[in-house]
């Protein structure tokens, strides 16, 4: 088995000290000629730094942490790749945990990386967290929360938002172009951008004179659930002598498994029910699916950026969703 190369291997080979190795690793002040000399042992003797030693002396690692909720929703994979490319591009590279939707791993992934000493922090987590990162921001660590914005927020504690309500407006006003009027709403658990979604399509419905009532809101987290939920909903309808003629989901990550629980009961997509969802994906267009896109690419570029930047107070950004209309609501009037 091949030793690793030591520091103190460049130190015998250039004839100086670890601590003088260590000082030209981190552009410490030391003369040209012993840096060539230290430059050149690391160079023939292929050392690569330890990341975590390297750390050690700067007081904080070079690493962006991302925590992230659920990487099955399609709205993180270009988040990601945002945040990716501007901590390259700033000598940067990211840390990258999933949570599996758990508060308790939430709590843990963040605590690791306050252990690690990131350069900063990128959460996509729940309120359970809010106490750590808040200690991170007080600490020097910029933290920048992702879909939901956080009460009297410290300096160096940022947040990046969806506007909700306008993506559940323009759900609603692409339906009723459509001339659909019974719609129900799959949604996934209670977290404010689920709630605000909710409220901005309510509210635009009701500007249409069409009602959206409370149990035709259902909350679902799997597969099982969201087939149970559609099911339900259908039922609902019918009861009211109001079938159902579209249904919304509120979340990119249940997208496919309600559009299943419609095709699989023989219903056709828009013909029986028209079907709008969030977040875009690349098999939507094969499917006709009508989205309303989050620009979650450039959000993620933006929160790696506030990293980078750190700015002096806290930030909130919210950004504007955007509706792709296709074909699964079938053809728009918007004069109707």
């Amino acid at each position: 088995m091949v030793r690793r190369t030591t520091i103190g291997d460049v130190a015998a080979d250039a004839g100086v000290s670890t601590a003088t190795v260590s000082r030209v690793l981190n552009g410490g002040a030391v003369t040209e000629a012993t840096a060539t000399r230290v430059w050149d042992a690391v160079a023939r003797l292929e050392y690569t730094p330890n990341a975590l030693t390297k750390g050690v002396f700067a007081g904080r690692s070079s690493t962006i942490g991302i925590v992230i909720r659920d990487l099955s929703s399609p709205f993180y994979l270009d988040l990601i790749r945002g945040a990716d490319e501007v901590a390259a591009a700033n000598d940067s590279h990211v840390m990258l945990a999933n949570t599996f939707r758990r508060a308790d791993r939430e709590i843990v992934q963040v605590r690791t990386m306050d252990e690690q000493r990131v350069r900063g922090l990128i959460v996509t987590t729940g309120e359970a967290t809010d106490d750590r990162t808040r200690r991170m921001a007080g600490n020097g660590t910029p933290c920048v929360i992702i879909a939901r914005s956080v009460p009297d927020p410290p300096p160096g504690m940022h947040s990046i938002t969806l506007d909700d309500i306008e993506a559940g407006r323009l759900m609603a006003v692409h339906l009723a172009g459509c001339g659909r009027s019974s719609v129900g709403v799959v949604a996934s658990g209670r977290r404010t951008s689920q709630r605000k979604r909710t409220a901005g399509l309510r509210q635009a419905l009701t500007d249409w004179g069409l009602p959206l009532p409370e149990d035709a809101v259902m909350t679902a987290e799997t597969e099982d659930e969201v087939n149970a939920a559609v099911g339900t909903l259908l039922t609902r309808g019918r009861d009211r002598g109001k079938p159902l003629d579209a249904i919304v989901c509120t979340t990119g990550r249940l997208t496919v498994a309600v559009h299943t629980a419609l095709t699989t009961r023989g219903i056709a997509v828009p013909g029986d029910i028209a079907f709008i969802t969030m977040d875009d994906f690349p098999w939507a267009t094969a499917l006709g699916i009508t989205v309303v896109a989050q620009p979650s690419y450039q959000m993620g570029r933006t929160a790696a950026g506030l990293v980078v930047d750190q700015p002096g107070g806290p930030v909130e950004l919210v950004f504007a969703p955007t509706l792709v209309a296709r074909t699964s609501c079938g053809e728009h009037h918007p004069s109707t």
